[in-house]
This record gives structure tokens, sequence and C-alpha cells, in this order.
């Protein structure tokens, strides 16, 4: 899960891993039952004397710790991570890998996903606020990929495209022939311009 993930926060009810899930749960509710008690962990003997899938030793405590376990998810406040610094957890991840997190990478990636949804409900507050400091280091606000645009900016490169070449009749390649460029504003208006045609 961490290797596809980045992080080991499985959601309660995970589909792809039903087990998994009922574990991650059954041993968060283990800890919390041994942290009321004091404990840290179980030490022998143990309750039947055998080491059972949901026994809490101190190593396997650790290797959990280790790998980025967290016993408490959700609402906590050490989990609330300010929204300056993911943005430059952001900026780092851009430096450091030339490209912008994938959604999916752990809790970047979820930040991400929240900031492109915020975006796209063109919420005032966050349009005034953040979403500035985002364009400013030329962020991409549609995954890797995606050409979907809105319709003010779909509208807007159609008319550009209309005043330099005085039709609307956007193609599909370029005038060589050539596939365009999946990412390019050409491409992403011929999309709009087709998405158009078929909700008409």
């Amino acid at each position: 899960y961490k290797e596809e993930h980045g992080d080991c926060l499985v959601p309660t009810k995970y589909k792809e891993d039903w087990e998994l899930a009922k574990w991650v749960k059954a041993i968060r509710e283990k800890k919390s039952i041994l942290l009321r008690k004091g404990i840290e962990a179980e030490v022998p003997p143990f309750h039947g004397n055998k080491i059972t899938l949901r026994t809490l030793t101190a190593d396997r405590v650790e290797t959990l710790e280790s790998m980025g376990f967290a016993w408490i998810v959700g609402s906590t406040k050490e989990l609330r991570i300010p929204w300056e610094e993911r943005f430059r957890e952001l900026v780092e991840y851009r430096e450091e890998n030339g490209r912008w997190p994938s959604q999916t990478v752990g809790g970047l990636g979820l930040w991400v996903h929240r900031q492109r949804k915020k975006y796209s409900q063109k919420d005032e507050k966050y349009m005034l606020e953040w979403a500035p400091k985002l364009d400013k280091i030329g962020f991409e606000w549609a995954p890797r990929g995606n050409t979907s645009i809105s319709w003010d900016d779909g509208f807007r490169l159609l008319m550009e495209y209309g005043s330099i070449n005085g039709h609307l009749d956007v193609p599909v390649n370029e005038d060589d022939g050539e596939r365009m460029d999946g990412k390019s504003d050409m491409y992403r208006l011929h999309k709009w311009v087709e998405s158009l045609h078929s909700a008409y």
C-alpha cells in the first residue's frame, strides 16, 4: 500500500483490500487500548501465549512507526499541516523531481488534489488568498495528461484562434500532419470544441 500511495493512511473503507483495512483499524484500536492502560506495546507472556496478527510487540510497533504508520489519523492537530508548509513541500518536490506530484503521492498528493478542487469551484476566498501563490510558481491546475479547461478559458482560446485564422474550424492535427502535443493549448482547445459538439 505504501509503495503505491506513498503513505500508510489506509482508508477505513479501502475497497481494494478489505482485509488490510480491517487489520489497520484493529491494530489502531489495540494501540489505543494499550495506551489507555499506560502500555506502549505488549510483552510476553501474551494472552493465550501466542503471537497473533494483531499482537503489538515492541518490534512490530517500531517497524510500523519506521514506515511512517500513524496510530491516530484524521483529527489530531499534528496531522493538520499548515497551508504554507505544504506549499513549501510542493516547491521542494518540484525542484527535486522536475514535475508536480501526482495526486496519489501521500499527504502532499491529497493536498494537491484539494487545491485543484477548490480552484475548480472558484471559491472566492481561495481565489484571492491561495490560488495566486500557486499561479506564481506555475502550478498546473489540471492533473498531468488532463486536457479539461474551464468554459471561459476554452472560449478565450477559441476567440484567439478565430482572430488568427479567420475561422473557428479547429483541426485535429497541425498543418504538417503531425499529431498535436497533448499538453498544448491547441490540443486543449480542440478537445474543448469537441466536447461542445458532443454535448449539443
